[in-house]
């Protein structure tokens, strides 16, 4: 395959590097779309205003940061497309909670600790953006 057919990486937000690490290799070893983890939310802007990527996921670790950078994303502050599918993860979800993510047309909520399985449906939902439509978050 030469680099030009490669699709775009997906961006793993994740400041826990084993959780980054799980999901990272998980895609690596099932030749599942490259996943290029940072760990900070700026890093992740950075990298949003550089590059088109396939798909995005963010750890809600960092609220506040995390729903910032989702809002910068849907208003188009980015080289990504405004509508690039988009996944969280998180520990818990409260009702205020799922209402910003439905907002914010988060396709899928990724709880820990979760699954390999869990994993490999979320990266196969960003990259294929006619899945993640018929998918439903919530």
């Amino acid at each position: 395959m030469s680099p030009a057919s490669t699709p775009p990486p997906i961006l793993l937000v994740e400041p826990s590097s084993l959780t980054a690490s799980i999901i990272v290799s998980t895609a690596r070893q099932l030749n599942l779309p490259a996943v290029r983890q940072v760990s900070s939310v700026r890093t992740a802007q950075q990298h949003l205003a550089a590059q088109a990527f396939l798909g995005v996921i963010v750890s809600l670790e960092e609220a506040q940061a995390a729903v910032a950078l989702l809002e910068q994303v849907r208003d188009a502050r980015f080289a990504v497309d405004a509508q690039v599918p988009v996944a969280v993860t998180t520990a818990q979800v409260d009702a205020s909670t799922a209402v910003k993510m439905k907002a914010l047309q988060v396709r899928r909520v990724l709880l820990k600790p979760f699954k390999v399985r869990d994993v490999i449906s979320t990266i196969q939902m960003l990259q294929d953006p006619m899945q993640a439509s018929r998918l439903q978050a919530f």
